[in-house]
C-alpha cells in the first residue's frame, strides 16, 4: 500500500530526513518510534503532504500505485482526508475553537463525499458513535473547551476517518492524555483499524505503546530508519544500538515483562541529547551517544536483513542494553 524509497528532506540546507526504505502493507498497523527530534514527525508529514513550504522533498512517496511527491497542492489535497487521514497529538491546538464539534467532523464529509443535509449529519453522528462518544446527537452541537481532552482526540479521529481513508496516520495522539485515557484511545485505534481494514502508521516515542497497538515497527533515529520489521521479532533481538538503549530506558519492557524487575534498580538511560539540527555525526547519527561505538562507526553501514524482513544498519549489532 505505501512504499517510501530514497526519501529525503532538506529545510535550510540541512538533511533532516534520510530513509531508504520504508514500508507498509494494507490493513497492517505499523508503528514509527524514537526519541524527540529524531523525525518521526518530519516522516509522517512528508508522507501526508504537510511539511513546511521551505522544505525540498525527493525521492519518492508511492501510496496505491501513486507517487505522492509528484502531485501538487490542488490534487493533494484530494488525498489527504479522504484516502489518508491523519490525526495530530493536541486535539485542543488542532480543532477549530470558534466551530461546533459536528461542523468540524462533517467538513471532509462535505469536501470529499456527495453527502449533503440530513445525511451528512446522520453520517455525522454514526462516526461519533463509532468512536465510543455519549449521546452524540447532543454533541455535535457543542464546541471543543466544553469536551475533555479525551473527547477531543476522540473526535479528531472521527474526523480523520470520515471519509472512510485506506491510511490512517496518528502522530503521538495520545501524549496529552492521562494513562487511563489513553488506554482507551489506543483500543479504539486498533478496533477501527481491524474493522474498517484501515491501515495505521502510529507515531511514538514509546515502545511499550507500539507493541501494544502495531505489528511492525520502525525505529528512526537522526532522521534514517535504523531498525525495522515485527514489532516481537525488534523488541526480542534489537539489533542497533539506538533501539536497544530504547527498550532498557523503558520502564514498561522489562526483559521478563514483570515490573518487579525494577525494584531497587536504577533505570537506564541513554547517554546524552538529540543533537540539533545539522549537529549530528557522520556516519551512524547515533555514535556520538553509543557506548559501543567503533571507528567503523563513523561511516553509514550497509542495511543488513535477517530472517522475517528484519533490517537494521549497525556495524555493531547487539542483543538488548548497550555494553
Amino acid at each position: 500500500m505505501l512504499q517510501l524509497r530514497d526519501v529525503r528532506v532538506v529545510i535550510d540546507g540541512h538533511e533532516i530526513i534520510r530513509i531508504d526504505e520504508l514500508d507498509l502493507a494494507p490493513g497492517s498497523r505499523l508503528g514509527l518510534v524514537g526519541e524527540s527530534g529524531s523525525g518521526k514527525t518530519m516522516t509522517a508529514k512528508a508522507i501526508a503532504g504537510l511539511l513546511p513550504d521551505e522544505s525540498k522533498v525527493s525521492g519518492s512517496v508511492i501510496f496505491e500505485g501513486q507517487d505522492l511527491l509528484t502531485l501538487n497542492d490542488r490534487e493533494m489535497s484530494k488525498v489527504r482526508g479522504k484516502r489518508i487521514g491523519f490525526v495530530f497529538q493536541d486535539p485542543a491546538r488542532s480543532l477549530n475553537p470558534m466551530m461546533r464539534i459536528g461542523k468540524q467532523v462533517s467538513e471532509a464529509i462535505r469536501i470529499h463525499s456527495d453527502l449533503k443535509g440530513d445525511a451528512v449529519t446522520a453520517k455525522v453522528i454514526d462516526l461519533l458513535h463509532q468512536v465510543q462518544l455519549p449521546e452524540p446527537e447532543t454533541l455535535l452541537r457543542r464546541y471543543p473547551h466544553q469536551l475533555s481532552g479525551g473527547q477531543q482526540q476522540r473526535v479528531m479521529i472521527a474526523a480523520a476517518i470520515a471519509a472512510d481513508p485506506d491510511l490512517l496516520i496518528a502522530d503521538e495522539p495520545t501524549t496529552a492524555l492521562d494513562v487511563t485515557v489513553q488506554e482507551e484511545i489506543l483500543r479504539l485505534l486498533i478496533s477501527l483499524s481491524e474493522e474498517r481494514k484501515m491501515s495505521l502508521m502510529f507515531v511514538s516515542h514509546d515502545l511499550g505503546v507500539i507493541r501494544f497497538v502495531c505489528d511492525r515497527v520502525a525505529v528512526i533515529y537522526g532522521g534514517n530508519i535504523v531498525e525495522s520489521g515485527r514489532i516481537e521479532d525488534v523488541v526480542a533481538h534489537p539489533m542497533h544500538r539506538y533501539t536497544a538503549a530504547l527498550l532498557a530506558a523503558n520502564p514498561g519492557m522489562p526483559k521478563d515483562d514483570n515490573f518487579s524487575a525494577f525494584i531497587g534498580k536504577r533505570l537506564q538511560t541513554i547517554t546524552g541529547s538529540v543533537p540539533a539540527v545539522g549537529k549530528f555525526p557522520s556516519g551512524c547519527r547515533f555514535r556520538n551517544r553509543c557506548l559501543s561505538a567503533t571507528d567503523a562507526c563513523s561511516t553509514m553501514p550497509s542495511p543488513i536483513t535477517t530472517g522475517n524482513d528484519h533490517r537494521y544498519l549497525c556495524w555493531n549489532p547487539g542483543d538488548r542494553g548497550q555494553s
